[in-house]
């Protein structure tokens, strides 16, 4: 059926009449047929049943005196109805009176039913039997057998009638379809026509005419108010492609002065990168080479102080312990600003460590503290990371160290503890110390910044700064939850599955 959707709508008009034409042409002669050649025997049955009353009548006194020869001609006399096969008139005890055979049969015999009553179809004859009678009196009987010619003439009749009435209606047909297509198509093909124009041409202003009211008018209007939708879109779409060009353009001016200002901080971050690798060896050469003044500094101080002691007052002993102390405390800045560059120049490559061994080795280095705070250490079982292990023993330090020094009357308690969340490692480090004001939970971890005395705590206030350059060397950030008096955690990050820059 594909090369019936690919023709013209005319032929498709055409060619639906006269198959529909057809097919209703050919199911009525059909029905036609199958109702005759079913209700022919039947019928012909009737007319025999007629026939043999008839005859029977007229062969009923040649019973009575069982004159043969007079029933013979009575039954000759259906020498007229060529359908008659045979005939035979019986007498009372079905013995065969008198026969008649149309010329060119085969001589048989009719096998009467008992009692002369009844009717036998085949596929080629009919045979009707009845009874004879004088009044009330059965003297016999007779039976007509017929062939079915006339069923077959009747047909062949039929269908020549049906076939002249067929042509006839092929022909009304096809004048018909030629009707329907100036009614039907001929809407179509112009609303197909103003179609391919508007496609070619792309003039949507263009509309088709309306000249009917039913579902063809339903469908030009429909054509109509798209092509009213379709010329709205592409005004807009025209303005929009307007307004999206002028975009671009300012698009591409603005990559432009971004790609400009991009390399210039290229140009900008590189010597920022120059600068903080010098600042950080001039920090690293600068501590080293103060080292050596400063315990020069102190030792000759401490050597004033004891060779002088009993020629000095109290005021100048006072002012040479001043003078040891703020020494002892540059040489522990010195230090710390040394370990402080060392995160970043002198840092080792990462490797697999096992960080439950790094936070044993550092609570070993730690045995003198805890012991003289009385501090508990506890921890849960710790992943395996990517890292500095050096780096990462000194981070366990100065935030165990934190716990321990930060305390107050109570023995301290930290408990070390870890979980995946994500891609990362999430550490934790809780104490129960003096705790530390939210205000200030950002402002612990730049290098330098106190939030208490030296009297109070100990300290130069770089350990913290020192954490968050280790923990953002390997990839994570650090950060602290804390308030005043109910003790600090401190949380940060590794990531599982490293991406730093382990240089």
């Amino acid at each position: 059926m594909h090369w019936f959707k690919d023709i013209s709508i005319k032929r498709k008009l055409t060619g639906i009449v006269i198959v529909t034409s057809t097919a209703a042409l050919l199911l009525a002669g059909a029905a036609s047929f199958i109702y005759e050649r079913l209700t022919f025997p039947k019928n012909l049955s009737h007319d025999l049943a007629s026939l043999a009353g008839v005859v029977g009548s007229n062969s009923a006194a040649a019973i009575i005196f069982n004159d043969d020869k007079t029933a013979a001609e009575t039954l000759s006399a259906l020498q007229a109805m060529p359908n008659i096969v045979m005939a035979q008139v019986y007498r009372k005890d079905s013995t065969v009176l008198a026969s008649y055979l149309r010329r060119g049969e085969p001589l048989t015999t009719l096998e009467a039913p008992k009692g002369f009553s009844g009717e036998n179809f085949t596929p080629s004859y009919v045979e009707v039997f009845r009874p004879i009678s004088v009044g009330a009196e059965k003297v016999g009987g007779i039976g007509l057998r017929s062939d079915l010619r006339a069923r077959e003439e009747r047909l062949w009749a039929y269908g020549q009638a049906g076939l002249v009435v067929l042509c006839l209606c092929l022909l009304f047909a096809l004048g018909v379809a030629g009707v329907l297509q100036r009614v039907v198509s001929l809407p179509i093909l112009n609303l197909a026509r103003i179609a391919r124009g508007i496609s070619e041409e792309h003039d949507y202003s263009k509309r088709a005419v309306k000249d009917t009211r039913d579902e063809i008018g339903s469908l030009v209007d429909s054509f109509n108010n798209m092509l009213t939708q379709i010329e709205a879109r592409d005004s807009a779409l025209i303005h929009a492609q307007g307004e999206l060009e002028q975009r671009v353009r300012d698009l591409q001016t603005e990559v432009d002065e971004r790609q400009r200002a991009e390399k210039g901080l290229a140009v900008k971050t590189a010597e920022l990168q120059r600068s903080n690798a010098e600042l950080e060896q001039f920090a690293y050469v600068a501590s080293h080479d103060l080292q050596e003044p400063l315990r020069m500094i102190t030792g000759y101080t401490q050597l004033l102080a004891k060779r002088y002691h009993d020629k000095l007052d109290e005021t100048a002993a006072e002012f040479i312990g001043y003078a040891v102390d703020g020494a002892k405390r540059m040489q522990g800045l010195i230090n710390d600003l040394l370990t402080y560059s060392r995160v970043g120049t002198r840092g080792k490559p990462f490797a697999w460590a096992q960080c439950d061994k790094i936070l044993g080795d550092t609570i070993v280095s730690l045995r003198v503290a805890i012991e003289e705070s009385g501090a508990t250490v506890t921890h849960d079982a710790l992943p395996t990371v990517l890292c500095d292990e050096g780096q990462l023993g000194q981070l366990f330090q100065n935030l165990l160290g934190n716990g321990i020094k930060y305390r107050d009357s109570t023995a301290p308690r930290i408990y070390v503890s870890c979980r995946r969340e994500g891609p990362n490692w999430l550490f934790s480090v809780k104490d129960n110390g003096i705790g530390v004001d939210p205000r200030y939970a950002e402002r612990i971890f730049v290098i330098f910044q106190r939030l208490h005395t030296r009297d109070q705590y100990p300290g130069t206030g770089i350990g913290l700064a020192v954490c968050k350059k280790i923990v953002e060397r390997h990839g994570g950030k650090i950060w602290l939850e804390s308030q005043l008096g109910q003790g600090a955690t401190f949380y940060f990050t590794i990531p599982a599955s490293q991406n730093a820059e382990g240089g």
